[in-house]
């Protein structure tokens, strides 16, 4: 299995408040059948690109676009994509997973 960060100076919550440090936490990988759903992402979930998250606790928020999805497998980490998007509004929501590519 992979082991999976979502890194950024994005908002800590939907109020706008930034970190005062480089945050990051493990988020897990959502398979592109379930983000395609059409109640999680439908359509815009490109097979090209990665969901993570989505589970209400953990995503990324306004501000990480661009910043590394990063996993460890095989001794080495690998970045696995950038963050595209996510919900507008709330960030964590369930089932709006942050997307990547």
């Amino acid at each position: 299995g992979f082991t999976c960060y979502i890194t950024g100076w994005g908002s800590m919550d939907h109020f706008g408040n930034s970190p005062d440090k480089l945050q990051q936490a493990p988020i897990n990988i959502v398979e592109h059948a379930v983000c395609s759903k059409p109640e999680w992402w439908g359509s815009l979930a490109l097979k090209t690109m990665v969901c993570a998250g989505g589970d209400g606790i953990i995503s990324g928020c306004h501000g990480d676009s661009g910043g590394p999805l990063h996993c460890f497998s095989d001794d080495v980490w690998r970045v696995h994509g950038i963050v595209s998007y996510g919900p507008a509004g709330m960030c964590n929501q369930v089932s709006k997973p942050t997307v990547f590519t």
